[in-house]
C-alpha cells in the first residue's frame, strides 16, 4: 500500500503563476476603463484563464478563482461581489474548456472547425453565461439597475469574447510555436513581413490615433465618415492569408491594441459615431470580435487548403512512383534494375538518408541487393552486406508487421543491434517485411541518419504499397526461373509421365480382367454349387419316413439358408452388371424384439459349437419397423457368423437395440481380436478382400450385401473397432410410419 501524500504534493504549482497573471492582467484591463464605464473593452483575464486551462488542464481552476478574488478585493468590491465574480469567471473558463475538449478542439487553430468552436462555444456561449451571472449578481447587490442591465450584459459578454478571440490565440501560439518567430526565412518573405507590418501599423495609427491630422488632410471630410475603422482590415486579411495563424494572431492583436488605445484617448471612428460611452465600447468590442474571428477563419482555411494541396501532391507523387515501379515490373524481369529504381525514387520522395532492399538467402543470411544513400553515410552494399550484424534481426522475418522507430534509442535493443545502429548512424528506421504466402522474401528499409524523425502515415503506407510491388517483382522473377527450369526438363518429364501412364493402363486392364474372372466365379461357379446342394437337400426332404441323418427342423433351416444365399447372390450379380438397379425388398411391419429372439434360438447350436455367449438387451416395447424379414435375417446371420468365424472360441457377444434420433439403432458387440482402422474403412466395400487381401479365405461378399440391404431399407451401417479390443457392428432402420396403439 502506497504511503499517504503530503498536503503540498496535492497542490499544483501552476496555480500561483496563473493567479498572478490573472490578477496583473485584470489590473491592466481595469486601467483602460476611463470612458465613464465600469467594463473594460477587452477583458484580458478571460483569455488568460481559458489559455491556462488549455495548457495546464482543469487542475489550475483554483488559480483563476484566487486571481479574480484578489483583483476584486484590490478594487474595493464587497465580499458578495468578490465571490460571485470569482465564481462566475472560474465557471466561464471551466465551461469553455470543457466544451472545447468535448468537441475535440486543437490548440493549434489550424482547422476551421477549431476556430468555429472557439468562437461559438468559448467566445459566445461561455461568455454569455459569465455575463448573465455577473449582471444578475450586480443587480441583486444593488450596483446595477434594470435600465442598464442589457447594456452591462452586452459589454461584459463581448469583453470576454473579444479577449478569448485575441488573447487566447496569441498566448497559445507563443506557447506552442514560439520558436517560429525566430526561424530563418527567405529574404522575400522577410520583406513581405516588413511591408505588411508597416502598412498595418501605419493605417491603424492613422485611423485610431491621429484623427486631427487626418481631418486636416481631408478638409474635414472624415469627421463624419462611417466604417473608417475597417480601413486596416484588408491588411489583417493579407497577413492571415500569407502567414496563416501567426499573421492572423499578431495582426488582430496589434489592431485591437491600437483601436483600444485610440478609443480610450477619445479619438477614432468609434468615438465619432456616437456620444454614448457604452455604445462606443460596444462598437469597439464588436469590431475586435469581427476582425479577430475573420482573421482566424481565413488563416485556418488557408492552412487547410495548403494541407490538402500538400496531401494531394504527395498522393500524386506516390501514385506516380507506384505506377512507374509497376510499369517496370511488367516490362522487365531484371530485378537489379527494378530494385535500383525503387530505392532511388523512395529516398527522393520521402527525403530519407538511406533506403535499401534486403533479400533473404537460403543460407539463413540477409543480403542487401539495392541501396540509395544521401550524403557520406556508410553503405550496406558490398562487403557490409554480409555483416553478421544484419543477421541479428530475424524477428522481422517471422512477423509480417511494419517496424516503425521514430527514435531508435527508445527501443530496448540487444548489444549487437545497438552496435549495428551506431556503426551505420541510424537514428530512425522504417522497416517493411516482404512476405509472400507466409514465406519471408526480404526487407524494404528506410533510415534517417541525421536525427530522429516522425514517420507519417502516408510514408508508412507508401512503403507498404511499394513493398507489395517489390514482392510481385521477386515472385515474378522466381516464377520465371522456375519456368526456365521446367522448360529444360520438359521433354524428359513428358517421357516419364508417358511411361507411368502406360503402366497405369496395364494395371487397370489387369484389374479389369481380375474383376471379370471374379464375377464369373460368383455368377456361375458359386451359384452352380449352391444349386446342387439345394437339389440334394430337397431330394432328402422328399424321402419317405422320418429316419433321416438330420432332423427335419435342421434340414428346413439349411434349405431356407441356401435359398437366401442363392437369392442374394443373384441380386448381387444383377446389381453388379447394372449398378443403377436398386435391390428389391418386400417390406412388412415387423417386431424386431420377436424377430431377434427367434434368431437367437436358431443360433443356439452355432453358439454352443463355438463356446460363445450371447446376451441380448432389447426393449419389448420397441416400435415396429417396416422391413424385409428374409433380407434382415441375412444381415443378422452374417454379422453373428462373421464374429464367430474370425475370433477364437469362447467370445462374448452382445446385441443392443435402442431408439436414437427417430431411428432403430442396432449394434452387435464382441470382445474378439478386432480390426485396424483401414479394415474398418474398407469392410463394406465391394470385393475388397478378394483383390487386396489374398491371405483371407472367402470372396468377401457378405459385408457388401449387408450394406446394400440396410441402405435399401433407408438406414446406415458401420463398424467401430480397435485391434485387441473387439468390434462393434451397428446399423439403423427406420420405424414403421403407423404404429399399433398398443405399442408406446
Amino acid at each position: 500500500m502506497s504511503s499517504p501524500r503530503h498536503p503540498w504534493q496535492l497542490f499544483d504549482f501552476a496555480v500561483i503563476p496563473v493567479a498572478l497573471a490573472y490578477w496583473i492582467s485584470g489590473l491592466l484591463a481595469h486601467a483602460s476603463t476611463n470612458l465613464n464605464t465600469e467594463v473594460a473593452p477587452l477583458w484580458v483575464p478571460s483569455g488568460i484563464a481559458l489559455t491556462a486551462l488549455l495548457i495546464y488542464g482543469e487542475k489550475v481552476w483554483l488559480g483563476i478563482f484566487l486571481g479574480d478574488a484578489l483583483l476584486m478585493f484590490a478594487l474595493g468590491v464587497n465580499w458578495g461581489l468578490i465571490l460571485s465574480s470569482a465564481g462566475g469567471s472560474t465557471l466561464c473558463a471551466w465551461l469553455g474548456f470543457k466544451l472545447l475538449r468535448w468537441c475535440g478542439f486543437s490548440s493549434r487553430l489550424s482547422r476551421i472547425d477549431d476556430v468555429v468552436r472557439l468562437i461559438l462555444l468559448a467566445g459566445m456561449l461561455a461568455s454569455g453565461v459569465n455575463a448573465t451571472l455577473e449582471s444578475l449578481s450586480a443587480l441583486l447587490m444593488g450596483s446595477l439597475n434594470w435600465q442598464n442591465f442589457a447594456s452591462h450584459w452586452w459589454m461584459v459578454g463581448l469583453g470576454d469574447c473579444s479577449s478569448i478571440l485575441v488573447i487566447t490565440p496569441f498566448v497559445l501560439r507563443i506557447c506552442l510555436d514560439g520558436a517560429g518567430l525566430f526561424r530563418r526565412y527567405h529574404k522575400q518573405r522577410v520583406i513581405e513581413v516588413i511591408i505588411c507590418s508597416g502598412l498595418l501599423l501605419g493605417l491603424s495609427w492613422m485611423v485610431f490615433s491621429h484623427h486631427n491630422q487626418v481631418d486636416m488632410l481631408m478638409e474635414g471630410s472624415l469627421s463624419n465618415a462611417r466604417y473608417l475603422e475597417y480601413l486596416p482590415f484588408p491588411i489583417v486579411v493579407w497577413a492571415a492569408i500569407r502567414f496563416q495563424t501567426w499573421g492572423a494572431v499578431l495582426g488582430s492583436f496589434c489592431l485591437a491594441l491600437l483601436a483600444i488605445a485610440g478609443t480610450l484617448q477619445g479619438v477614432g471612428p468609434f468615438v465619432i459615431q456616437t456620444n454614448n460611452d457604452s455604445q462606443t465600447i460596444l462598437l469597439l468590442q464588436m469590431f475586435i470580435i469581427v476582425v479577430s474571428g475573420t482573421a482566424l477563419l481565413l488563416s485556418a482555411a488557408v492552412t487547410e487548403r495548403q494541407r490538402a494541396e500538400l496531401q494531394l501532391r504527395r498522393t500524386l507523387e506516390r501514385d506516380h512512383l507506384l505506377a512507374e515501379v509497376s510499369l517496370k515490373i511488367r516490362q522487365s524481369l531484371d530485378l537489379e534494375q527494378i530494385f535500383k529504381t525503387t530505392v532511388t525514387e523512395i529516398r527522393q520522395l520521402i527525403k530519407a538518408d538511406r533506403v535499401f532492399i534486403a533479400s533473404w538467402q537460403d543460407s539463413g543470411r540477409i543480403e542487401v541487393v539495392a541501396e540509395s544513400l544521401n550524403g557520406d553515410y556508410p553503405s550496406l552494399l558490398g562487403s557490409n552486406a554480409r555483416d553478421n550484424l544484419l543477421t541479428a534481426l530475424p524477428y522481422l522475418f517471422t512477423q509480417a508487421e511494419t517496424f516503425i522507430a521514430d527514435d531508435i534509442t527508445n527501443f530496448n535493443l540487444s548489444p549487437t543491434v545497438q552496435e549495428y545502429t551506431q556503426r551505420y548512424q541510424i537514428k530512425a528506421a522504417l522497416v517493411v517485411p516482404l512476405h509472400l504466402d507466409g514465406k519471408p522474401l526480404g526487407l524494404l528499409v528506410a533510415h534517417q541518419c541525421l536525427g530522429v524523425r516522425r514517420w507519417h502515415k502516408q510514408e508508412v503506407k507508401l512503403l507498404e504499397q511499394l513493398a507489395g510491388q517489390v514482392m510481385i517483382a521477386m515472385s515474378q522473377s522466381q516464377l520465371y526461373q522456375t519456368v526456365q527450369k521446367l522448360n529444360c526438363n520438359l521433354e524428359k518429364q513428358v517421357e516419364e509421365r508417358t511411361h507411368q501412364l502406360q503402366e497405369k493402363i496395364r494395371e487397370v486392364q489387369k484389374l479389369h480382367d481380375m474383376k471379370a474372372v471374379f464375377l464369373q466365379a460368383v455368377s456361375h461357379d458359386l451359384r452352380t454349387s449352391i444349386m446342387g446342394l439345394l437339389m440334394l437337400l430337397k431330394n432328402r426332404q422328399n424321402c419317405a419316413g422320418d429316419s433321416l441323418t438330420l432332423s427335419r427342423s435342421i434340414l428346413d433351416r439349411m434349405i431356407n439358408s441356401s435359398e437366401r444365399q442363392l437369392t442374394l447372390i443373384n441380386a448381387l450379380s444383377e446389381d453388379h452388371f447394372s449398378e443403377e438397379r436398386h435391390l428389391m425388398i418386400h417390406s412388412e411391419p415387423l417386431s424386431l424384439s420377436e424377430f431377434i429372439n427367434e434368431l437367437i434360438r436358431e443360433w443356439q447350436p452355432l453358439l454352443q459349437q463355438n463356446q460363445a455367449n450371447l446376451i441380448a438387451n432389447i426393449n419389448h416395447n420397441l416400435p415396429l419397423i417396416c422391413g424385409d424379414k428374409e433380407q434382415l435375417h441375412h444381415v443378422f446371420d452374417h454379422l453373428v457368423t462373421n464374429s464367430l468365424k474370425h475370433n477364437p472360441p469362447g467370445i462374448n457377444l452382445g446385441i443392443d437395440v435402442t431408439v436414437k434420433q427417430g431411428m432403430i439403432y442396432c449394434s452387435l458387440t464382441d470382445n474378439g481380436v478386432g480390426m485396424c482402422e483401414q479394415q474398418c474403412d474398407q469392410l463394406f466395400k465391394l470385393y475388397l478382400r478378394s483383390l487386396h487381401d489374398r491371405r483371407r479365405t472367402g470372396i468377401g461378399l457378405g459385408s457388401y450385401q449387408c450394406r446394400q440391404i440396410i441402405e435399401a431399407h433407408g438406414g446406415k451401417i458401420g463398424v467401430r473397432s480397435t485391434p485387441g479390443h473387439g468390434c462393434q457392428f451397428w446399423f439403423t432402420l427406420p420405424m414403421a410410419k403407423s404404429q399399433p396403439s398398443a405399442v408406446s
